[in-house]
């Protein structure tokens, strides 16, 4: 009888052993939400600014003043902040929707430090809902490459090949040396380049 009761006991344990294991992983293997909103929101921030990236300004009512290229150029080269704010909030505040939050940060230094050129959370007028990050906050960045300072397209040739023994106007460098100049003395034609980080976070 005592072994029938050990037996039984054992057997006992195991089942209850057994449906602790499947428990632990059913319950394991159960995507959470929280996983699926933070692929949504990386796929936002991703998608925002692979989009201004890759739309020039001349391609859509964008107020982009006097800046070529792409948009994501003219927000992180506009100097006016009120004109910088009004572009982003009609190009990246379209792409992510209301219920999201946003900021846009450029950084000089490789990310060490960031500056915020929007906020979606301090601006009145925004529609976009979260006013701070409860739940979620994921982020994506891009390099974004200009000059620093504007590209000079000459109208013609500084050399003035053509303009030896003519009456042209203009200093002639290619038919003596008594007035040589240098080519680049009203500045760089192509400034140096540079490279800005540019992070979009979305929040919730």
């Amino acid at each position: 009888m005592r072994g029938f009761v050990f037996s039984l006991d054992a057997f006992v344990a195991f089942t209850l052993a057994l449906l602790a294991v499947y428990s632990l992983i059913f319950f394991s293997s159960i995507p959470s939400s929280y996983y699926y909103l933070l692929t949504q929101g990386h796929y936002l921030a991703r998608d925002a600014l692979w989009a201004t990236s890759t739309t020039m300004c001349e391609d859509g009512p964008y107020l982009c003043g006097d800046i070529s290229g792409s948009v994501l150029d003219a927000i992180v080269s506009l100097e006016n902040a009120a004109q910088r704010k009004t572009l982003i909030q009609d190009t990246i505040g379209n792409i992510i929707p209301d219920q999201f939050g946003y900021t846009v940060e450029v950084s000089e230094d490789q990310g060490n430090t960031w500056s915020t050129y929007y906020d979606s959370s301090d601006e009145s007028g925004d529609t976009h809902v979260p006013e701070s990050i409860t739940k979620l906050k994921v982020s994506s960045q891009i390099i974004n490459f200009g000059y620093t300072g504007k590209y000079r397209k000459l109208t013609e040739s500084p050399y003035k090949y053509i303009t030896c023994g003519s009456a042209s106007t203009g200093i002639v460098i290619t038919c003596g040396e008594y007035n040589l100049i240098d080519p680049d003395a009203a500045g760089d034609v192509v400034p140096m380049p540079q490279a800005k980080l540019v992070r979009v976070t979305v929040f919730i």
